[in-house]
């Protein structure tokens, strides 16, 4: 697959059978969080379920996700997925996609302090989804099918110099998790942003 400057793509990070495993466990144990954000003057839901664990306090489109402990099956997670990237990552953000008319917007994971460690790696879980990378300047644009167990890492000057989401598609897909690491060391509540 080819890949946008500053991302990598790590394949198998997990077998099926552990990704199949780490899926249940996660809809099953996590309390997942739906909530709203406004646009336009209106109150409107996610478009996906949240899940939030980390050292600090993370807000975004104009929710705060309150800092919680990791659970330590996802300790375990968080471990390998730092061995494998190279990199040292301390908060977990979960997002569960129902089905395919759940989405992400353009956006880039850059509105947080990481202390010179700015890397994001994310890991798929369920149904393969498209996922959409692009230049600020929209000159480029990449298409990335993520499969479950593999893991692209977002490094460098990934989140200055581009934007990714996750559309919606008219194609029958059955749900997806998404687990989102970072690097932050302190709570962005002053710097949040609609998105």
């Amino acid at each position: 697959m080819e890949l946008p400057p500053n991302h990598r793509w790590i394949s198998r990070v997990f077998t099926q059978e552990e990704c199949r495993a780490l899926e249940d466990r996660l809809t099953v144990e996590i309390d997942w969080e739906e909530h709203q954000f406004r646009m336009f003057g209106r109150s409107i839901l996610m478009p996906r379920k949240i899940a939030y664990f980390g050292p600090w306090d993370y807000a975004y489109s104009g929710t705060v996700h309150t800092s919680r402990p990791t659970p330590e099956f996802l300790e375990k997670v968080m471990a390998k997925v730092s061995e494998r990237s190279g990199h040292p990552f301390n908060t977990l953000l979960l997002n569960y996609y129902m089905d395919g008319s759940k989405s992400m917007g353009w956006h880039s994971d850059d509105d947080y302090e990481h202390g010179g460690y700015p890397a994001v790696a994310s890991l798929s879980l369920g149904a393969p989804r498209r996922f959409r990378v692009r230049t600020r300047d929209r000159q480029q644009s990449w298409g990335l099918e993520l499969s479950p167990g593999g893991l692209l890492v977002m490094e460098g000057k990934s989140q200055e110099e581009s934007q990714h989401s996750v559309p919606k598609t008219s194609k029958k897909c059955g749900p997806r998790i998404n687990l989102t690491f970072r690097h932050m060391v302190c709570s962005n509540q002053k710097k949040t942003r609609v998105m």
